[in-house]
């Protein structure tokens, strides 16, 4: 009798659902050779069941197997595939382990003389296992040839995306996206997964000018993919992210016969045109001033908004929810306001746009969110030009690099002691 591996814990709760059972089947009734292989229907049932003690279908026998001999090979007036709707075999609706032994029984070398064949069998029951997270895998040989025992893969396979994949088939490539998107959170990189969920995905042929280079995969026909996000998120998209979205991308795609995409390309998705109303040209001339959030006046522009006020970035917007969390937990005779985004008119400079300006205890700090590009030498050299106009002012800067939004915990603790520092010094 063949015993498979089962996992440890819920195996009584059947994984192979009605679904998969039933692809599996109409699978096996499809095959050129019968489902017993070389055996005869007892012979490869005897491997399996006591037929002895299964009850019979038929008033006249006692067990199954007097029931089996009589309408198989006596009358022959059941159908080839009786073997699956029979209640008894448990193949329909009974646990796992029923079916699985089943399915390995079908490729023992007992039953499946041709290894090739066998192979071949086996590679598309775990095509149609694998969504439920099971599989067969070659675990011992009996003259040399495999012998197939199921086992656990530990989770599923995600959505079945019919082939082929094409450069257009948008509704397809979006379960790729979420079958990345869930791969991501088990490897543990939640910022990248966070920003895929608002990303789209699209593949298209690649721009560049082909030069074929020794060992070099790419060809005039190399594909892309590309993908679109909010224009205030592009800048999160930093080399840390997006080599595990590519790492998995790259692995699905080859697995959809898309060994044709060899890259990944992060794109801002275009913002709306603006409305322009008929006398455009008069209201040219008398701009309409604003004072908070400068660079995204539109809230509808694909941009974080809090509390009717617009943000430049996810990072920006958890600076403001910490400060928010400074406030609410502050004395009210200790209060502090936030300004987002204020425009201010400095003196020997340009209008400024500070990330945040905090006032309290009659004082005031700027607070501004460094993303990445924030690290190049000439940016370097620009902020600290700004900071130092604000400090001619008497208003220092607390600079807070973009990676630090991640851990909001740390951020808050972080920051009171800054506030607490600039805003009420030691005398």
């Amino acid at each position: 009798m063949i015993t498979p591996a089962m996992p440890s814990e819920d195996s009584d709760q059947p994984r192979i659902t009605a679904v998969t059972r039933r692809d599996l089947f109409d699978h096996l009734r499809g095959a050129t050779e019968p489902w017993y292989g070389r055996l005869d229907e007892i012979a490869f049932l005897d491997g399996l069941y006591d037929l002895d003690t299964l009850p019979s279908s038929d008033p006249r026998y006692t067990s199954a197997r007097g029931d089996i001999i009589q309408h198989r090979f006596n009358n022959f007036d059941w159908e080839d595939d009786w073997i699956f709707e029979d209640p008894r075999l448990q193949l329909l609706n009974g646990p796992d382990e029923v079916l699985l032994a089943f399915l390995a029984r079908l490729v023992h070398p007992e039953v499946q003389s041709d290894v090739d064949r066998a192979a071949r069998q086996v590679d598309e029951l775990n095509r149609l296992l694998a969504p439920d997270g099971w599989a067969l895998r070659a675990r011992q040989f009996l003259s040399g040839r495999p012998i197939y025992e199921p086992i656990a893969t530990g989770k599923a396979a995600g959505p079945v995306i019919p082939l082929p994949l094409r450069d257009d088939d948008a509704s397809k490539l979006d379960f790729v996206l979420g079958r990345i998107h869930y791969l991501l959170g088990e490897d543990g990189h939640g910022l990248a997964r966070d920003l895929l969920r608002e990303a789209t995905l699209t593949l298209r042929r690649d721009g560049g000018i082909y030069h074929p280079t020794p060992g070099d995969n790419w060809t005039s026909d190399t594909y892309e993919a590309v993908l679109t996000v909010a224009p205030s998120l592009a800048t999160e998209f930093t080399p840390a992210v997006i080599e595990p979205i590519w790492q998995h991308l790259g692995a699905v795609l080859k697995q959809l016969e898309r060994e044709d995409v060899m890259s990944l390309v992060i794109e801002a998705a275009p913002l709306p045109l603006p409305p322009v109303a008929q006398n455009w040209r008069q209201l040219a001339t008398t701009p309409a001033p604003s004072n908070q959030a400068r660079r995204e006046r539109g809230i509808n522009e694909g941009y974080p908004t809090m509390d009717g006020m617009v943000f430049a970035s996810r990072a920006e917007l958890v600076v403001y929810q910490v400060l928010t969390e400074i406030q609410r937990d502050s004395q009210p005779r200790q209060s502090i306001a936030i300004l987002p985004l204020p425009s201010a008119k400095l003196r020997d400079t340009r209008v400024r746009s500070p990330d945040f300006v905090v006032i309290g205890n009659s004082r005031a700090v700027i607070i501004e969110v460094d993303g990445p590009h924030h690290y190049g030498v000439t940016r370097k050299a620009d902020d600290e030009d700004r900071d130092r106009h604000w400090m001619r002012c008497g208003t220092p800067t607390i600079r807070i690099a973009h990676h630090h939004t991640d851990d909001p915990i740390t951020l808050k603790e972080r920051l009171r002691e800054d506030l607490h520092r600039t805003l009420i010094p030691s005398r």
